[in-house]
């Protein structure tokens, strides 16, 4: 195994196809029944680094690394559930598995796993944990997920105590023993924990989150779900004070006959107030959209995208596309078996999905997804492709590689009322002056953009454009200023991107106006408020001396912040509040930040 550790890592030219061949021809010499796993291989690799007979390479590991990709955007997400509790709302479309809270299936991947652990967080955690470390994914940087559409409806103590659980449970990931019984089919996600007894878990939320800060398994993004009634000045300052940075909102369409007829119980109006405080509080969120509802049509689920990215109460920061499935004992399903309801086909999204990807979706949002993962044999009607996401890249692709004048007329879309500038202070002074957004405003410092050049991606969105995407070598990088309307008045998607404009850094900063902030002690009108920070590379250990090796610890996120705080003070605000993540305020505190309630601040 070693030899072909060694052999593998000679190769400057390894790829998925010679690592299958250098496999085959391993179990061939030494007579083997099966090919040698990736986890075997990565195993003797890292044998080999512990005992100094080579040097770490990450490229290698990433290749090996089951499911790599999991990691490639610098965190690995850790999905939970809670548990099976009443819904208030009656969605024609959500499935009612009385073992399950509304709207998840016992079946679906992370379902199973918290079913089988009795819905308990440390369980769930602990699980997930030891699965991804198993194939040799880092887990020291987590975004949990908090899954159910309600998390508000939960009693107060039920949700600090899940939460602080959640903290609990990465915080003593490492003193953890557990016993698997491999003769079980669920072994993979029911275990026992051997040492339950000996662990000293928090007492409080606020001691948990406190050892987070400088532990090995650090929570860097929480996320919960919630509808838009339950989004009160109470509930924000709740989340903040468990760490929460994220909210999912399901809210399926912005035409209030269709959410009538899908008895969703609220309208766009309690949406745009709702997404209008989130912002308030600095809170990121992503919201979910559903084509091929009961009433709709596909002329009204391209409109319902076009008003999400047009309305300055909208413009979702991330995006989830969830074509209606009808699902069994469903409000749906009966009017379906009554011929009252067709179902959507693959034609219907296709197009609708042709048509937002082309000229709707902004360079400052992102698609987390394209289709639910509910198995094929729980859906009674729908189109019955499960792989439409890689098939509408194919075709897209296929599109601008040979139609040039598409492809250009789709990249022009990155850059809207671009304006270049040759160094920082021409930018800032244009930046200053600029009077309210158009649709969106492109500032660009350095580099004239490509428009020739052929590159990966059939949608605009950040997910696409991530740089682990592109496979040509990068010449350049640019920083890109990107000035949009919102509700609360001036957001800025700032980034670093390529000649291709692949994306490696990008910030989310706001400018709030006097007259649109909360009257709340750390969030006063004078304060900028960063909604995010993140990069897209490789995940970098915590604990990895080799820290300069790769972009996320080039520099790049100091000259994003420095940029913010010079930019925002040029603004006349006093004050920038970042929405930090629980495991990342560390790095903060070394940039001159303090915490300020539940935000790292730095005066300005």
């Amino acid at each position: 195994m070693e030899e072909l550790v060694i052999q593998l890592l000679n190769n400057k030219n390894l790829d998925a196809e010679k690592l299958k061949d250098a496999q085959r021809f391993f179990a061939k010499k030494n007579n083997l029944d099966t090919l040698p796993s990736k986890s075997q291989i990565l195993q003797t690799y890292f044998e080999l680094v512990k005992k100094w007979e080579i040097k770490k390479n990450e490229d290698f590991e990433i290749l090996l690394r089951k499911r790599a990709i999991r990691s490639l955007s610098w965190i690995v997400p850790v999905q939970v559930l809670t548990k099976p509790f009443p819904c208030p709302s009656h969605c024609i479309f959500c499935p009612n598995d009385p073992e399950m809270p509304k709207s998840y299936i016992k079946s679906e991947p992370w379902a199973m796993r918290a079913w089988l652990n009795q819905f308990d967080p440390l369980k769930q955690v602990y699980n997930r944990l030891y699965s991804l470390s198993q194939t040799w994914h880092k887990t020291d940087k987590i975004e949990m997920i908090v899954l159910w559409g309600t998390w508000d409806f939960y009693p107060e103590d039920y949700k600090i105590d899940f939460i602080k659980n959640l903290y609990n449970a990465c915080n003593t990931f490492d003193e953890l023993k557990i016993e698997n019984n491999k003769e079980r089919k669920d072994w993979k996600y029911a275990f026992n924990i051997v040492n339950e007894d000996e662990i000293k878990y928090a007492d409080s939320l606020e001691e948990a989150i406190k050892i987070n800060e400088t532990a090995n398994h650090r929570i860097i993004g929480l996320t919960i779900e919630t509808r838009p009634e339950f989004v009160t000045d109470e509930n924000c300052q709740s989340r903040r004070r468990m760490g929460v940075t994220r909210i999912e909102m399901w809210v399926q369409s912005t035409d209030n006959h269709i959410l009538d007829l899908n008895q969703r119980g609220h309208h766009i109006e309690e949406v745009k107030e709702a997404l209008h405080k989130l912002r308030q509080y600095a809170l990121k969120f992503s919201i979910h959209i559903m084509p091929g509802l009961y009433g709709s049509s596909i002329e009204k689920d391209i409109q319902t995208f076009r008003e999400v990215y047009s309305d300055p109460y909208l413009k979702p920061d991330e995006i989830k596309f969830y074509p209606t499935s009808v699902i069994p004992w469903t409000v749906l399903y009966k009017l379906y078996e009554e011929k009252k309801y067709n179902p959507i086909t693959t034609e219907w999204i296709s197009e609708v999905i042709t048509k937002t990807f082309s000229s709707i979706i902004p360079p400052y949002t992102r698609i987390k997804r394209l289709i639910r993962d509910i198995p094929a044999t729980e859906i009674a009607a729908w189109s019955n492709v499960t792989n439409l996401s890689q098939l509408m890249h194919e075709k897209l692709l296929k599109e601008y590689r040979w139609d040039k004048q598409k492809a250009q007329e789709f990249y022009k879309r990155i850059y809207p009322n671009l304006r270049m500038f040759s160094n920082e202070k021409e930018l800032l002074d244009c930046l200053n002056e600029s009077n309210k957004a158009s649709d969106i405003d492109t500032f660009i410092l350095w580099d004239n953009p490509d428009l020739a050049s052929y590159r990966h991606y059939v949608s605009l969105d950040t997910r696409s454009r991530e740089v682990r995407n592109k496979t040509e070598e990068t010449k350049s990088l640019n920083l890109v200023v990107r000035k949009y309307q919102s509700s609360v008045w001036d957001e800025y998607f700032i980034s670093f991107e390529d000649e291709l404009w692949y994306l490696y850094w990008f910030t989310r900063l706001l400018h709030p106006l006097k007259e649109n902030t909360i009257d709340y002690e750390w969030l006063w009108d004078s304060t900028a408020l960063i909604r995010e920070l993140h990069v897209y590379w490789a995940l970098q250990s915590l604990h990895d001396e080799q820290e300069n090796n790769k972009v996320q610890h080039t520099g790049l996120w100091r000259k994003l912040l420095e940029f913010a705080e010079k930019f925002s003070k040029e603004k006349k605000y006093d004050k920038l509040s970042i929405i930090s993540w629980v495991g990342v305020r560390e790095y903060y505190r070394k940039n001159w930040y303090h915490l300020e309630w539940t935000y790292m601040s730095k005066d300005l």
